[in-house]
């Protein structure tokens, strides 16, 4: 059997929308435009409505409104708005998040929390050789690094200095200063799977090759520490490693004069006043901020992490700024998992683990149903030139992978390349992902519907939702306002239900910088036009309005109490003051109307009451064109309340 990977919609409807209707656990209660409607469908939509009501619909009210409701969906599957590229998007994303959350291994995030924290109270200390992978890289040429890694490690494991075989095959460029040493780190400080890989090699072991974005990597192991920060204080005398060696003696001398006394039991303070050439801590008693892994030079760290009771101090130290001695004033360590466990899930987020949950999940569900990649065809992929895979892969009906007991073909993937471009390998290991992730969703979800009503019907319910939106704007609501002569022909049959209590100004509202301009301005107004208002306005603007001289134009139907220029100019109310009306800087051009005219004058009203006209209409129309039935026996059992 041959799929192309069909999207959620496809797979799920109408298949389930009609699913168990004849059970005679879930009647059919409906048929509505040749649709089964089940009982469960019916009551889950009646009764989540019901919830949202102030006041409740009574179930024949209840029964109109729905079936009405179902002849628009079916109208709008009859105008192929299902099937649009924008439709399927929108649907397909709304089902990948709502089923989201039933798609991951529940306890992966917990076991992954714990093994990160059982990490985060143990630092290890290692170094590694890097073997980069180019994105472009062919499985044969993958293969060919994996190889040179495993050339390298046995050259280590014979007895080959790694610093040295760092230096020589290591693409990390800080190789070549540091040895590929890393010092100590913990969980979170390194990607995961370089994480993973350090933490299970044991102390003096070197790993296999692990791969990582980077490329492949191995990493020898040289230790193991208690996750812990010291807070030390010190005495430093400064010395540069270049210094002349007679002063390179008499610091050295100095220093362990200076570590003579504290062992006879001088006080570290005192001596840090006295002799510390460290400026900025000697005041203090040389006491330094909590220091943790991977945050000063490796002698003075080493020495730091070796102190182990409170008051310990070190022997003499020498780094590349001088000479230390160091005493352990205090120390921290990890708090317990309980009040670590939020944080370390926020870190979880950020890194390779964000997402193990989910994979978890499909690595079971491959396994749970058999999923295999076809070796063939993904080798005859690699082997195509990037400029033409596209159109390659466009034809190949060949199997890629097989899952469920159902072949995907390799045509499958040009859903996921973009054909305006040469498509690199990289770009075709992730749209084989993201097909794979997308069949296995489909299915995933479709096994949800089956076993979740929830579930079902939701996605049902969003599905008609949508669908039932664009084919209203199509039929309603975009058209009523467009339809000009429908407006007027329904505003002159219902003229008598548009009236108004009191008189309305209808015309254009005046306001410019000159008494001439005003008057000017009216004067052109006068003139018969057959220009519309908003043309009109636009003309005026154009030919009044320059650098020295402006105007403001409106043009409207104007209650009483609603402009103060058309109360003071049109009706006579309040005064001068306030408006400048007087000076003749604003003014009116139009009339006064005892009641409605046109359906303009009264448009929003007009409009709204059109829509439910052609609404009306509309269902009439459906009712004819599209049968509905009704089991009765079957809606004498529905419940009006849960």
């Amino acid at each position: 059997m041959k799929t192309t990977g069909l999207l959620l919609t496809a797979l799920l409807f109408p298949a389930f929308a009609s699913m168990s209707a004849q059970d005679t656990a879930d009647p059919e209660i409906m048929n509505i435009a040749g649709k089964s409607i089940p009982k469960s469908e019916f009551e889950y939509i009646y009764h989540k409505n019901l919830r949202q009501q102030a006041e409740k619909t009574p179930l024949n009210e209840y029964v109109t409104l729905f079936c009405n409701y179902k002849l628009k969906v079916a109208e709008a599957e009859a105008q192929g708005l299902d099937t649009t590229k924008q439709f399927r998007d929108e649907y397909k994303g709304y089902c990948e998040q709502l089923v989201k959350p039933y798609l991951v291994d529940s306890g992966a995030e917990e076991q992954l929390a714990k093994e990160a924290y059982a990490r985060l109270l143990e630092e290890v200390e290692a170094s590694h050789i890097l073997f980069e992978v180019p994105p472009t890289a062919t499985t044969a040429e993958k293969k060919a690094i994996y190889e040179k890694a495993m050339s390298v490690r046995e050259q280590a494991l014979n007895g080959a200095d790694f610093a040295e075989l760092a230096r020589r095959y290591s693409d990390d460029p800080s190789a070549k200063q540091n040895d590929g040493y890393l010092g100590y780190f913990t969980a979170f400080r390194m990607v995961y799977p370089f994480e993973k890989a350090a933490y299970e090699t044991p102390v003096g072991e070197i790993s296999l090759p692990v791969e990582t974005r980077f490329g492949y990597h191995l990493i020898k192991v040289s230790g193991r520490r208690k996750t812990r920060a010291v807070q030390v204080a010190h005495i430093m005398l400064d010395i540069s490693p270049d210094a002349p060696e007679k002063e390179q003696k008499d610091k050295e001398k100095k220093i362990n004069a200076l570590y003579a006394q504290l062992l006879k039991g001088a006080d570290f303070a005192e001596l840090v006043r006295a002799n510390s050439e460290d400026t900025y801590t000697a005041e203090s008693g040389g006491v330094l901020p909590f220091l943790e892994a991977g945050q000063f030079v490796k002698p003075f760290e080493d020495a730091a992490f070796a102190l182990d009771s409170i008051g310990e101090i070190s022997a003499p130290v020498r780094t590349q700024f001088g000479w230390h001695i160091l005493k352990l004033i205090d120390e921290k360590t990890p708090n317990s998992y309980e009040q670590m466990r939020n944080a370390i899930v926020r870190y979880m987020a950020r890194d390779e683990r964000a997402d193990a949950g989910r994979k978890q999940f499909f690595e079971q569900l491959k396994a749970d149903k058999n999923f295999a990649w076809n070796e063939t065809t993904v080798n005859e992929l690699e082997k195509i030139n990037g400029d033409s895979l596209w159109s390659e892969v466009q034809k190949m009906e060949q199997p890629l992978f097989v899952f469920a007991g159902t072949n995907y073909p390799a045509s499958g993937l040009t859903k996921y390349l973009k054909a305006d471009k040469t498509v690199a390998l990289s770009d075709l290991r992730k749209a084989a992902d993201a097909y794979t992730v997308d069949v296995m969703t489909e299915y995933e979800t479709a096994e949800l519907c089956k076993t979740n009503p929830e579930i079902k019907y939701l996605l049902q319910e969003y599905r008609d939702g949508m669908l039932l939106f664009e084919v209203s704007d199509r039929e309603v609501w975009k058209k009523a306002p467009l339809d000009t002569k429908g407006l007027k022909k329904y505003f002159k049959k219902n003229k008598k239900q548009y009236t108004w209590n009191e008189p309305h100004y209808k015309g254009y509202v005046i306001s410019s910088d000159s008494a001439e301009l005003t008057k000017a301005v009216k004067e052109r107004l006068g003139q018969k036009t057959s220009l519309t208002a908003d043309n009109m306005i636009q003309n005026l603007y154009r030919e009044y309005t320059d650098s020295v001289r402006h105007i403001s134009l409106a043009y409207g139907v104007y209650a009483k109490g609603e402009n103060p220029i058309v109360d003071y100019a049109a009706f006579g109310i309040g005064t001068s003051d306030s408006t400048a009306v007087s000076s003749g800087l604003k003014g009116i051009c139009g009339k006064i109307l005892a009641q409605p005219e046109s359906y303009e004058d009264v448009k929003g009203f007009v409009t709204s009451d059109y829509q439910t006209y052609l609404e009306e209409a509309w269902v009439k129309k459906l009712r004819k064109k599209y049968p509905v039935t009704i089991r009765q026996e079957v809606l004498a059992t529905v419940k009006s309340e849960e």
